[in-house]
Formats: C-alpha cells, structure tokens, sequence
C-alpha cells in the first residue's frame, strides 16, 4: 500500500494544512520560519525510498531502518539529522502489539513514519488545528516532545488492561483453575514480556535525548522531556510488578492442580483402602473349597454382603474421624 503523506506548516497565527501522494508540494515549507511536520503513514517501500529518502534529508543509514523495520528503540544522531525509533503499543484482538514509529528531526522540519495506516497521532493534529493551543506558540522541539509524550502515554491503557486480566485470573485461578486459565495467563505473561523488552530501550532513548541531544532540544522543552522520562521508568516499575504478580499467579495455579490432584488421590485411596478388606472376604470365600462350613449355611450369602457393608461404614467412619474425609 501506497503510503499516506500529510504535512503541516504553522505559527501562532496560522496553518496550511495539505494532503498530497508527492513529497514535491511540501518541499517550500523546508525553507520557512513556520513549524513545519511532514506525516507518513504506512511503511515505505524500497523504490518509495529511492524517489523520496534524499528528498526528505533521511541519512542513507536511516533510510535502511525504516525499509527494514524492528528496530530497536534508538536514538542516532547525524550530519543535520536527528533520527529516532520509538515503539507504540496498542491492544488489539487479545494481545499486546507494537508498532514502530520513525521520527526524523531537522532544523526546519520534522518527518514522522509510522509502519501502519492509521497512525495514533490524530489528537496531536487536532492541537496542531486550535490556534489557542500552546503547541502553536512553540518551536519545532515543542512538537517533537508532544509526540514523545503521545507514544509514552500511549502505554498507560495498554497497562490498564493487563492489570485488569491480572485481577481476573487471580479470581478465577483461586476458584476454579483449569487449562484455559494457564493459557491466558501465558498470553498475559507474553505481553508483559514483549512490552518489557521495549520499555528498557525506549527508556534509554529518552534518557540519551536528554543527555546528548542539547543542539536539538532547548532547554526548556527538555524539563517537559523529563516528564517523559518519568513516565517511562514508572511504566518500567509497573511492568516489574506485573511480572512478579504473573509469576505468583503462575505459582498459584501450580499450587491448586496440585491440591485438586491431592485430593483425587485422597478419595481414590479411600475407596481403595475400604475394598482391600472387602476383596480379603470375598478372596476367601471364592477359594470353592469343600469343606468350608459356611458354604452349606443358608443365610451365608446375605451374611457375607452384611459384614462387606459393616466394614465399608466402619472405615468411613474411622476415615471422618481421623479427619481423612
């Protein structure tokens, strides 16, 4: 599919807005004091990259990043560019998915690739539209910013989702555990892990933006950056937790198998135990041979049926009172 390419040019008093499949319309607005934000949407093939890549001032080490996707969390500065890859979750038909977004920053402009049509960017327009907003007083890092946050705060409702599958197994895992609660507890667990793995480096991201991207951020965009960085350690703190209260309730489902399994055990010693005696009564009176006395008695066989009942009660009482029942 065709990449969507969007751009936006504004200041605090006004906006051009344009919608366009050729990158040649947007090119002036490279060169104006405006704010200027080029928004791709979809993934761009290698001969899209080949019209465009140099168009749009991507590093040739960039480009390879975008056409090949599942980057890492980075952040790489070069030679009039500063190129960075963040993850964006989301929660789609049962499980956690991440998508890559590319941010290309430049002095004039900034390029935005997102690898799926639509992106999650919509609010972020919507702000760029409201003349009132602070985003249209800002400079270029401003908008920068406002998309970093958009992409961590993405995060927290991904988060609150699999909390609340955590609570909902811990129910049902203490009521009633079976195989179906294992396999979604190993769903659940996948997911913490997937987005674990994504938050470290999207963490360090922030923390180099803020250490070394002082030709890009100005100093008073980096105090909102910080806030960022904040969010993101306290997704690394929330995402621990959940992966040690998967882990006590993965612990919690092995301990209830293995009391349902000690309990079958239990009732099936039982029954075992209260035929051995019997199986000892009816061995001895199936040996046929002659001159057994009972054999000729004539209430011998409801006798015998009356003892087997008598002792099967006399355990099963034995078995309450010990506490084994």
């Amino acid at each position: 599919m065709k990449p969507l390419i969007k751009g936006y040019s504004y200041d605090a008093t006004e906006l051009i807005e344009h919608d366009t499949d050729s990158l040649a319309l947007l090119q002036d607005w490279r060169h104006t004091d405006r704010v200027t934000w080029i928004r791709i949407q979809g993934r761009p093939d290698a001969d899209w990259m080949q019209a465009h890549g140099e168009l749009l001032g991507w590093h040739p080490l960039a480009q390879e990043d975008i056409l090949e996707g599942g980057q890492r969390p980075k952040m790489e500065p070069y030679d009039g560019e500063l190129f960075v890859v963040l993850n964006v979750p989301s929660y789609d038909r049962g499980q956690v998915r991440q998508k890559q977004l590319y941010v290309s920053l430049h002095r004039n402009h900034m390029v935005t690739v997102f690898e799926d049509i639509p992106d999650p960017f919509d609010a972020l327009v919507k702000r760029v539209h409201n003349p009132c907003d602070k985003l249209r007083r800002m400079d270029l890092d401003y908008l920068f910013y406002a998309l970093v946050d958009v992409v961590i705060d993405r995060t927290f409702p991904v988060l609150e989702i699999l909390e609340d599958h955590l609570e909902d197994l811990e129910k049902a895992l203490i009521d009633e555990p079976d195989r179906r609660m294992l396999e979604r507890l190993s769903q659940v667990r996948h997911d913490i892990l997937l987005l674990r793995r994504s938050a470290w480096p999207q963490r360090e991201t922030l923390g180099r933006l803020l250490r070394e991207a002082d030709d890009w951020i100005s100093e008073p965009v980096r105090f909102y950056l910080r806030d960022c960085s904040d969010h993101a350690n306290q997704i690394i703190d929330l995402l621990k937790s959940f992966a040690d209260t998967s882990a006590n309730l993965l612990d919690i489902y092995l301990s209830s198998a293995s009391m349902r399994t000690n309990e079958i055990m239990r009732v099936l010693t039982v029954i075992a135990t209260i035929f051995m005696p019997l199986t000892f009564v009816t061995g001895i009176y199936g040996m046929n041979f002659r001159y057994m006395p009972e054999l000729e008695w004539r209430y011998g066989y409801p006798g015998i049926l009356v003892l087997c009942l008598l002792i099967a009660l006399g355990l099963l009482m034995w078995f309450r009172r010990k506490g084994w029942l």
